[in-house]
């Protein structure tokens, strides 16, 4: 079973709510490491030929436009991911619609491309700004991957949907992010800090049982996670825990896990699924 491999192309130095913790005059030493952490992921995908979906930020688009040209150029999925990393729940539907205008227009021009895909920055859609997924048909998008199947707490997943890829009312395709059924609850799973936090060794057990279920797991990494260039003072203790943990493992873990997995894209996902 072919699994699904996603990035969401961000960077700290592109999201306002790290303003006070970016260091002015420092910038290229923020987009350089930028660089070096897509090229590994590129790097570590061509190895094993895989494509994968680059949920790119547009801010990023807008700075870096180079970076999403060379994702494109290697053959890999382009999709949107928003334009300054706010989350949803704290728009209102006009403020939404401008956020997508701007993040499509940065990705159009940095690349050529007009996503069909979108992520919402921190999986921020849920029952209460369902709405979204209306806007997102209106903009032409076909599917979403912003919901985890799971709710512990307030404006992050929906427990009561499938875990499965499936056809909202609004006629875009979700495709949820992964969790894991353990003795009837919904262990979530499917990247970004459970993969630098959960024991290796477990993650792939999680990753086994849900394809034992037939269903096909989604994958996601950040690029700072391979080694973070946000600096740490004034950072409290417990968020200095989440941005920086395991970094280190980050880059080996990937190689082991591509190596073991198959991946494809969203885009190849639906084909296969949906004849989209």
């Amino acid at each position: 079973m072919k699994n699904i491999f996603t990035v969401d192309l961000e960077d700290w130095c592109f999201i306002p709510e790290n303003n006070p913790f970016i260091k002015k005059g420092k910038e290229k030493e923020y987009i350089e490491n930028l660089y070096r952490n897509v090229r590994i992921i590129l790097e570590l995908l061509e190895s094993k030929k895989i494509k994968a979906t680059f949920f790119v930020l547009g801010k990023l688009a807008e700075n870096v436009p180079e970076i999403v040209k060379e994702v494109k150029i290697r053959g890999h999925e382009i999709a949107c991911h928003g334009y300054q990393h706010k989350n949803i729940t704290e728009m209102k539907k006009d403020e939404f619609k401008k956020d997508l205008e701007l993040s499509l227009n940065a990705i159009f021009s940095s690349c050529g491309v007009i996503p069909i895909g979108f992520r919402a920055p921190n999986f921020s859609i849920n029952k209460n700004n369902i709405w979204a997924l209306n806007i997102l048909k209106e903009f032409g998008f076909i599917y979403d991957s912003s919901i985890y199947p799971v709710k512990y707490y307030s404006g992050f997943g929906r427990k009561e949907i499938s875990m499965s890829g499936f056809v909202h009312d609004s006629g875009i395709v979700e495709i949820p992010l992964s969790c894991a059924d353990l003795f009837h609850f919904r262990l979530p799973c499917s990247g970004g800090a459970y993969f630098r936090f959960i024991p290796f060794d477990i993650f792939k057990f999680l990753l086994r049982k849900i394809n034992s279920h037939n269903r096909n797991f989604i994958f996601y990494i950040h690029p700072w996670e391979l080694l973070n260039s946000l600096p740490k003072n004034g950072i409290n203790s417990l968020s200095k825990i989440r941005k920086f943990y395991n970094i280190n493992k980050i880059e080996k873990r990937l190689n082991a896990l591509i190596e073991e997995f198959e991946f494809c894209s969203i885009e190849e996902y639906l084909k296969i699924n949906f004849n989209l």
